[in-house]
C-alpha cells in the first residue's frame, strides 16, 4: 500500500491548508515584485493598450511611460517587436531598461501572438508583412507625451525583420536596433537611419538570417556590410558613421545563441547606449547601462508560476478530503515489486520513441506542404508539430504496454485495477461516479489556476513566464484554440500517465513525501533525458565547431529543436502534478486530466497563430 492514507486524516488538513496559503502568498508576492520591477518601483507607468492595425486587426501592447514624459515635455519613443514564437512579455528585458532611462516604450503582441488578432490569409492584399509594426509606430507617434521627431524601433528575430522593413520605408525613424536578424542588400549607409545589429556568435539561424556559415569570420566582409558601412575594414564592436546624418552603424557579436539575445545584459547595454546616442533622452533620467533590474522580473514570474501550479497540490488534497470527492481516494496496492531491469527497458524504449521528434514533425510538414494544408483546421502550426509527435510517441508506447501487460497478467495475475487503470477487479471499466467526479475535480483545479492567473494579470499586467511565454489570459479566439487542441493533449497525457504509473515500477519510500519526490524525479528524468540529448546534439556542435546539425527548410527544424527547451520546462512543471494525484487517487486519470488542461492552456495562450516562415 502506498503511504498516502495518513494524508487524508484530520491533522494533515491543517498542514495542507497552511501549504495552500503559503503558495498563494508566494504567488502574490512574486507577482507584485514583477509588477514593481517593470514599473521601476513607481517611476514608470505601465498600462495595457489596444489599437487597430491599418487592416482592422486589433493589436494589444504594453505601454511604458516614464512619469516625467508629459504633453508639455514629450520623451523619445521606441516600438519593440518580439520574435516569431513569443509575445510582448519577451520584450520586457529591453522595454524595462529603456523606460527607466526616459524612453516611452511600446512593447506589442505582434499580430498572431499574445492577445492581438490573427493575421488572416497571406494572399490577402491587406495582409500585413510587418505583423502590426507599422501601425504600432504610428500609434506611438500619436501619443501626446511622445516626441514624434525622436522615434526608434527595436526587435528580435522575426520581430527585428518587421521593424527593419518599417524603418527602410520610414525616414522619420531615427534609430534601429535589430537582434537575431541581419540587414539586407536593401540597406545603405544611411537607410535605415542609425542602425545597430546584435547577432550572437552561436546564433542557430545564422544561415537563414545572414547567409553565412561562420558569422564571426564572414559577416564583416560580406556584400551587405560593405554596402552599409563606409569603411575599408569594418570590425565588430566599432561604431562607424555619424548619428547626426543617420549613418551611424555598429555590429555587436556576443558569444550567445539566438534565444539569449532577448535576455542578455551585454546586448541590452549596447541597445541602451545606441538609443541614447540616437534619440537623446533626458540626461537626468540616464542610468548606467550596467545597472539592470529586468532579471528580477523574470525570476519573479517564474516563482509566481511555480507557486501557482504548486498550490494545486494542497488544494487537490483538501478537496479530496471532502465527503463528495472522498470516493476518489485510493492509493494503488498490489503493484509489481520495483524492477530496475524492467524500468530500464521501458525507459530506453521511451527514449527511442522520443527521438522520433524531428522525423515525425517532418512527416507532418510534408503532408501540410505536398498533400493537404492543415493550418486551416489547426491554425497553430508549432503546436501541431508538437502534439503530432506527442500523440504518436505515446500511441506507439501504449501498443508496447499492451503486449507487456498481456504477458505480465498471464505470469503474475496482474490486473488493470492494480495498475490504476480500472475500477474493476477483472478487465477494464470505470464507474460513472469516478469519471464524473474526476472531471469535476480536474475542472475545479484548472479553473482555480486559470482564474488566479487571469485576476493577477488583469491587475498587475504580468503573466506566467520565464524566458519563454508559458500561460496568460485567453482571448475568445484562443479559447476556441483551447477547445480544439484539448482532446488531443488529453489523449496524449492519458497514455503518458499509463507509461509513467502503470508501466514503470518504483520502490515505495518510507513516507509519502519521499515517495512523491523520488517518483517525480524519476518520472521527470525518464521523460526529459532523451529531449535533453536532442538539445545537446544541436548545441554542442554549434558551440564547439560552428556546425548546426538540425536546420531544415528555412530553419524550421532549428525552431522545433529550440522549442524542445520550452517543452522540457513545461514537463518539469507538470510531471510532479501527475505524480501527486496518482499517489493520492491510485489512478492515472485526475493527474492526466489536470496536466492536459494546464498544458493546453499554455499552448493556446502563448503559441503563435501565423505561418511558419520557411
Amino acid at each position: 500500500m502506498l503511504p498516502a492514507k495518513a494524508l487524508f486524516e484530520r491533522p494533515t488538513r491543517k498542514k495542507a491548508a497552511a501549504a495552500f496559503v503559503i503558495c498563494l502568498i508566494l504567488l502574490l508576492a512574486a507577482t507584485v515584485l514583477a509588477s514593481l520591477v517593470q514599473r521601476d518601483f513607481g517611476n514608470v507607468e505601465v498600462s495595457n493598450v489596444t489599437f487597430e492595425n491599418y487592416n482592422g486587426i486589433p493589436i494589444r501592447a504594453k505601454l511604458f511611460r516614464p512619469l516625467e514624459a508629459q504633453a508639455e515635455s514629450p520623451a523619445p519613443g521606441i516600438v519593440y517587436v518580439h520574435g516569431y514564437q513569443n509575445n510582448r512579455e519577451t520584450s520586457d528585458a529591453y522595454c524595462i531598461e529603456l523606460a527607466r532611462r526616459g524612453f516611452v516604450v511600446l512593447g506589442i503582441d505582434a499580430i498572431g501572438r499574445g492577445n492581438s488578432g490573427v493575421p488572416g490569409d497571406q494572399d490577402d492584399p491587406d495582409f500585413d508583412q510587418t505583423y502590426g509594426a507599422k501601425s504600432s509606430i504610428e500609434y506611438l507617434r500619436s501619443l501626446p507625451f511622445v516626441d514624434e521627431g525622436s522615434i526608434g524601433v527595436m526587435g528580435h528575430s522575426l520581430g527585428a525583420e518587421m521593424v527593419y522593413k518599417a524603418a527602410l520605408e520610414d525616414p522619420g525613424i531615427n534609430a534601429v536596433v535589430i537582434s537575431g536578424f541581419a540587414y539586407t542588400p536593401e540597406a545603405t549607409t544611411n537607410n535605415p537611419r542609425n542602425m545597430l545589429m546584435i547577432f550572437g556568435k552561436y546564433d542557430e539561424y545564422r544561415y537563414r538570417m545572414t547567409g553565412t556559415g561562420d558569422f564571426s569570420s564572414e559577416w564583416m566582409s560580406s556584400p551587405q556590410t560593405k554596402q552599409v558601412i563606409a569603411a575599408g575594414d569594418p570590425q565588430f564592436g566599432a561604431t562607424y558613421g555619424d548619428f547626426g546624418d543617420g549613418s551611424a552603424r555598429r555590429v555587436y557579436m556576443p558569444a550567445i545563441t539566438h534565444v539569449q539575445e532577448s535576455h542578455h545584459r551585454g546586448s541590452i547595454a549596447e541597445a541602451l547606449l545606441w538609443m541614447k546616442s540616437a534619440l537623446n533622452p533626458p540626461e537626468e533620467s540616464w542610468i548606467d547601462p550596467a545597472r539592470q533590474i529586468w532579471p528580477l522580473k523574470e525570476w519573479a514570474t517564474l516563482l509566481a508560476m511555480a507557486a501557482g501550479l504548486a498550490s494545486l497540490l494542497p488544494l487537490g488534497l483538501l478537496l479530496l478530503q471532502t465527503p463528495f470527492f472522498a470516493s476518489l481516494q485510493g492509493p494503488a496496492s498490489g503493484r509489481l515489486p520495483a524492477d530496475r531491469k524492467n524500468n530500464l527497458k521501458a525507459g530506453l524504449l521511451n527514449g527511442v520513441l522520443s527521438l522520433l521528434y524531428l522525423p515525425l514533425i517532418l512527416v507532418l510538414f510534408a503532408v501540410h506542404v505536398y498533400l493537404a494544408p492543415i493550418d486551416g483546421a489547426f491554425p497553430m502550426m508549432m503546436v501541431n508539430g508538437i502534439v503530432w509527435w506527442f500523440l504518436w510517441v505515446n500511441i506507439i508506447g501504449f501498443l508496447f504496454f499492451k503486449g507487456w501487460y498481456k504477458k505480465e497478467a498471464a505470469r503474475s495475475g496482474l490486473t488493470l485495477q492494480q495498475l490504476g487503470l480500472s475500477d474493476r477487479a477483472e478487465g477494464f471499466g470505470l464507474k460513472g461516479t469516478t469519471v464524473g467526479k474526476t472531471l469535476l475535480l480536474g475542472l475545479i483545479l484548472f479553473g482555480f489556476a486559470y482564474g488566479v492567473e487571469h485576476l493577477l494579470e488583469s491587475i498587475f499586467i504580468v503573466d506566467f513566464r520565464f524566458i519563454f511565454p508559458f500561460a496568460s489570459d485567453l482571448t475568445p479566439y484562443r479559447a476556441l484554440m483551447f477547445l480544439l487542441y484539448f482532446p488531443f493533449l488529453l489523449a496524449g497525457f492519458l497514455l503518458l500517465g499509463t507509461f509513467l504509473h502503470a508501466r514503470l515500477a518504483r520502490p515505495v519510500r518510507e513516507t509519502f513525501g519521499r515517495t512523491f519526490l523520488s517518483w517525480s524525479g524519476s518520472n521527470i528524468l525518464v521523460i526529459i533525458a532523451p529531449l535533453l540529448l536532442m538539445v545537446l546534439a544541436q548545441y554542442l556542435p554549434i558551440i564547439a565547431a560552428g556546425v548546426i546539425p538540425f536546420t531544415g527548410p528555412g530553419g524550421v527544424m532549428t525552431t522545433f529543436t529550440l522549442n524542445l527547451v520550452h517543452i522540457i520546462m513545461k514537463l518539469v512543471l507538470i510531471i510532479p502534478i501527475m505524480t501527486w494525484f496518482y499517489l493520492l487517487t491510485g489512478k492515472i486519470y485526475l493527474g492526466s486530466l489536470v496536466s492536459a488542461l494546464l498544458v493546453t492552456w499554455m499552448f493556446a495562450s502563448s503559441q503563435v497563430i501565423a505561418p511558419i516562415p520557411i
